[in-house]
């Protein structure tokens, strides 16, 4: 059944948009979760309640107010009814250390910490450590009378501010406008090709991006079903099993989610992924073994596009083309991400000078999504937002000749050995197609006897009790693959435990954290065998 339509006018703000949804399609289903359907009329006027609430507990507009939610209906309520009080929601994740989230608390300047009931305990000692505001229940904002009157909420006003994956000691909040928002939900759904036509499920979380503003935000724009799921799915065939009764058309996931699909469902009896017309792979790097092995196993052809986006630029910077092949560079081992949406701007800089067609560089974008800056970081904001507009990604890569950008790595995760650059990317493929790995990483090390970096491979195992022999094998394999495929020996192979392995909320590799592991010993106890030098601490 297609879906209430396109919104029909151009809001100036996601509140102004969901107070429109709430009056043409006041009984159109905005998200179904665990069976229960929320439409936008109930979506508008508990969120008024919940406003009021917040309003008693003496949040007023302007006022920051960081949400601690797991994937629930009572999260939109909350981020709807700050909203609404002219306030700005900050979603963090539920399980961030004590320390990390009295960071962000702190950095924010939160006037209030919503917490659903569940995370009581541990959010008040984080808010206790940061001396801020004030802790409400998620419970303790129901049932409560609608403010008499809402502000009305500008263009220019802040939407929301999305803390980037991995901030801890140094918080980086990113400050985004509704300008910001809903440019970048027009431009991807049109890059994605959303239309009311599509059914979109979702297991992203939602103080993601990718979950909360591409999944969450943008199927009221176009009138697209949404279906929510948990994101600590224990076992991926939950979402396909969704996928197959839903009879899903798009749906979203990092590189792992679909390795994993491959990897743990072997038995495809019963799912049915015909529907789909667009599985969008992105936040972190984009393997075409993982695409094949993907379509190959649930019987799809050009169906997972490959997208690039950061947090900093509200979310999309570039998506593949719905239902087209994908396309690998001349060498063979880059994939594109597609063209800039429309409105946005790539170019390839080294340093201050302009990289032609074809050549490796940093990756800069112009977007009506870039950021206002990092809060309370203006120190932070000029390292990435330049002076001319452009925003700096950190991420290296190029554009070939028909405007295809390719991703090739991150500045700052480069491994340089005797002076050659090494992508980690390209080394994590090769390792984890090795037979009883489950994830890798690939991180250099310095090594002041060398003057140069060393390539270590951190190997996550499938089964930690195997013997010595096993385990000696393996590591041979990683050795002879790694050399074999991109011409460099590991100085080192280091066979762990399950999840031993440090990534962000959205599932991205920290590779600066695994190396300060590495070089400070921490991993001696997740370590089931090494092999090669020494390296200090371990």
């Amino acid at each position: 059944m297609p879906g209430p339509g396109p919104i029909q006018t151009s809001p100036e703000s996601l509140t102004e948009l969901m107070a429109w949804r709430a009056r043409t399609s006041p009984d159109w289903t905005y998200f179904t979760l665990y069976g229960q359907e929320v439409s936008y009329a109930r979506l508008w006027q508990t969120s008024l309640r919940h406003a009021g609430g917040l309003a008693r507990a003496g949040v007023q507009a302007g006022d920051k107010v960081c949400l601690v939610f797991p994937t629930c209906a009572e999260f939109f309520y909350t981020l709807l009814g700050i909203m609404q009080l002219g306030a700005v929601p900050v979603p963090l994740y539920p399980t961030l250390g004590v320390e990390a989230m009295a960071n962000i608390l702190q950095n924010c300047e939160a006037r209030a910490v919503v917490a659903f009931d569940w995370f009581r305990e541990s959010v008040e000692i984080s808010r206790s450590a940061a001396n801020v505001g004030q802790l409400l229940l998620a419970s303790e904002l129901e049932g409560h009378d609608p403010p008499r009157a809402l502000p009305a909420a500008r263009g220019e006003d802040v939407a929301l501010i999305q803390y980037t994956s991995g901030s801890t000691s140094h918080p980086r909040g990113v400050v985004l406008s509704h300008d910001n928002v809903l440019p970048t939900m027009r431009f991807m759904a049109e890059a994605a090709g959303i239309t009311q036509r599509d059914t979109v499920v979702s297991w992203l979380p939602l103080y993601h991006d990718m979950g909360l503003i591409g999944c969450s935000f943008t199927p009221p724009l176009v009138g697209a079903r949404l279906i929510l799921l948990p994101p600590d799915l224990r076992n991926p065939r939950q979402w396909l099993e969704t996928m197959t009764t839903e009879r899903a058309t798009f749906t979203v996931s990092p590189d792992f989610g679909y390795r994993n699909c491959v990897r743990n469902v072997k038995d495809v009896g019963g799912l049915d992924l015909s529907t789909l017309k667009m599985a969008l792979s992105g936040a972190e790097p984009v393997r075409p073994s993982t695409i094949r092995a993907f379509e190959e196993r649930f019987g799809l052809k050009d169906i997972v596009a490959p997208c690039y986006g950061l947090a900093e630029a509200t979310l999309a910077v570039a998506i593949w083309p719905r239902g087209e092949p994908v396309r690998l560079d001349s060498s063979g081992r880059y994939l594109s991400v597609g063209r800039p949406c429309t409105g946005v701007s790539v170019k390839i800089v080294d340093g201050d000078m302009e990289q032609p067609a074809g050549h490796e560089g940093e990756i800069l974008v112009k977007s009506p999504g870039l950021m206002r800056g990092y809060y309370n970081n203006p120190e932070a904001t000029r390292t990435v937002l330049r002076p001319d507009g452009w925003l700096r990604t950190g991420d290296l890569g190029f554009v070939d000749a028909q405007g295809y950008l390719f991703i090739t790595g991150r500045l700052k995760d480069v491994i340089i050995v005797g002076g050659e650059n090494i992508g980690p990317a390209d080394i994590e493929e090769l390792v984890d197609q090795v037979d009883g790995i489950r994830y890798s990483a690939a991180v250099g090390i310095d090594s002041e006897r060398l003057g140069t970096q060393r390539l270590h491979v951190v190997a996550e195992v499938r089964d930690a009790a195997a013997d010595h022999a096993v385990f000696s094998h393996l590591a041979r394999e990683i050795v002879q693959r790694v050399h074999q495929g991109r011409g460099h020996r590991p100085a080192r192979v280091l066979l762990v435990k399950p999840q031993t392995i440090p990534k962000t909320s959205s599932g991205k590799i920290q590779r600066w954290r695994l190396a300060q592991m590495i070089a400070a010993g921490e991993l001696r106890d997740q370590v089931l065998h090494a092999t090669g030098f020494h390296a200090e601490g371990t």
